[in-house]
């Protein structure tokens, strides 16, 4: 038997102009997870007594580390200690306490869709898939793209390969480009390096382009600096199949709970 305690983001955009947080001390035992925690929670102290989290697939940031999945209490005690302060992986898409709109998460793509007519409906819908990932670092500024934007491509170029320039081009020359990338492993809890590698792959595919030299050759010479690594070392494995599936495992999560976020 364990205890925790609690500072949880609470807000709720039909009736509150700011956030507040609830604080509540609860007892874990030593089998306990991150839904246990969640269903110990007081819902009667948020908005309309309504404690706002997604149990199916859970998405949050403690301690500023971003958490996905259902993780066991100990593991998380043992790294970030007794004390959380819970808030939701996005405040600036918060809803209802820790869920996000992923509907307005997705307006500031537009522009692109607009460009990329070839995309059909339920294609931009796969980019709630990947949104989270945009979620996961908090130092970038508005224009950046995404990094989960930037999986996206990835999974839209092994569709559209007849494509595959007009995508890359539009990730490496926009404002907030793939080249503004930071390592985000750090950022996640437990820590995972596979989407960093993923963005990298990319940014040497785009970087060993001949059709985008001329767009990316002052890019290059920074990126070189940047990453110290030459592009016939990370080229290996970009041309492989973004699967669903690898992003599944890196969020922890299942093909139903990511459905459910979909119907959310």
């Amino acid at each position: 038997m364990g205890k925790l305690h609690l500072n949880i983001f609470s807000f709720d955009s039909r009736i509150d102009f700011q956030n507040g947080y609830v604080r509540q001390d609860i007892y874990y035992k030593s089998n306990d997870t991150l839904k246990d925690v969640f269903n110990y929670i007081d819902s009667k102290l948020f908005g309309y007594q309504e404690f706002g989290v997604n149990m199916n697939f859970i998405y949050c940031r403690i301690n500023g580390y971003a958490i996905f999945g259902n993780m066991p209490v100990n593991e998380i005690v043992n790294k970030l200690g007794n004390v959380w302060e819970i808030e939701p992986i996005s405040k600036k898409y918060a809803t209802k306490d820790l869920l996000l709109n992923f509907d307005i998460a997705l307006n500031k793509y537009e522009d692109f869709f607009y460009q990329m007519d070839f995309i059909t409906p339920s294609q931009i819908n796969e980019l709630k898939k990947y949104i989270l990932i945009n979620f996961i670092a908090t130092s970038y500024d508005d224009s950046y793209l995404g990094d989960g934007f930037f999986l996206y491509i990835k999974w839209l170029i092994t569709h559209y390969p007849l494509h595959t320039n007009k995508l890359l081009k539009f990730i490496a020359t926009n404002d907030g480009n793939i080249f503004e990338h930071i390592s985000i492993s750090g950022f996640i809890f437990p820590c995972n390096k596979i989407i960093d590698m993923q963005i990298e792959s990319l940014q040497a595919m785009i970087l060993s382009n001949e059709s985008l030299q001329k767009e990316c050759r002052y890019l290059k010479s920074q990126i070189s600096k940047q990453y110290d690594f030459s592009c016939k070392n990370k080229i290996v494995g970009y041309n492989q199949e973004l699967n669903f599936a690898s992003i599944q495992d890196i969020l922890c999560c299942k093909d139903k709970e990511y459905n459910y976020i979909l119907n959310k």
